[in-house]
């Protein structure tokens, strides 16, 4: 056989390797970006699962408003930057997916009490503990006004917000919150006995 032939043939070969691949590989997915950023992240591989969560949001980005997969990729890529201690990133995305529900849900709704909740963490973690007493002051407000103050989501709250305050050098107004949070923690844990 030839050069020329040897040449051509390996061009043929080549091709037809690359049209194969292209024909038989899956499209890219949100879900499957989804499944191997959590993948990477349960491996501590954070680097790799901050790719996968940022290609996911891009996929996220072309569905439709009120999809969910745009919300909870919002929320996963705060959770690996904040890992990774990446907080101002964290908190840029956890104040786009806080308006988002402010948009989707109302002001008032759980969804977004639990994304202030979110939201004041990251402040926390940053030493911005006045705008994080802020945030967790109307996440209290939203969660007691919808659930009652004796729900276990409002003893969440009054538990990050104790630890905030003892942080801010108020260990006294952090006791009284610990002893209410522990009170209905309590009820709920005899009640489920």
């Amino acid at each position: 056989m030839t050069p020329t032939k040897l040449v051509a043939l390996f061009v043929a070969v080549a091709g037809s390797l690359l049209y194969l691949n292209s024909y038989f590989s899956q499209p890219e997915t949100w879900e499957s970006h989804n499944k191997k950023a959590v993948s990477a992240f349960r491996e501590s591989r954070y680097a790799e699962a901050e790719k996968h969560f940022v290609r996911a949001l891009e996929l996220a980005e072309t569905s439709p408003d009120n999809d969910h997969r745009l919300s909870f990729s919002l929320n996963q890529l705060a959770e690996i930057y904040q890992v990774q201690s990446k907080f101002v990133e964290a908190g840029w995305v956890l104040k786009r997916s806080l308006a988002m529900d402010e948009k989707r849900f109302g002001p008032k709704h759980l969804n977004v009490a639990l994304r202030l909740n979110n939201l004041a963490g990251n402040y926390r973690m940053r030493g911005e503990y006045e705008e994080a007493e802020s945030l967790l002051k109307q996440a209290l407000k939203i969660l007691e006004e919808s659930l009652g103050k004796e729900h276990t989501l409002v003893a969440n709250i009054l538990e990050h917000y104790a630890y905030l305050l003892q942080k801010m050098g108020k260990p006294v107004e952090a006791q009284s919150l610990e002893r209410r949070y522990k009170a209905i923690y309590s009820v709920q844990d005899s009640e489920n006995q």
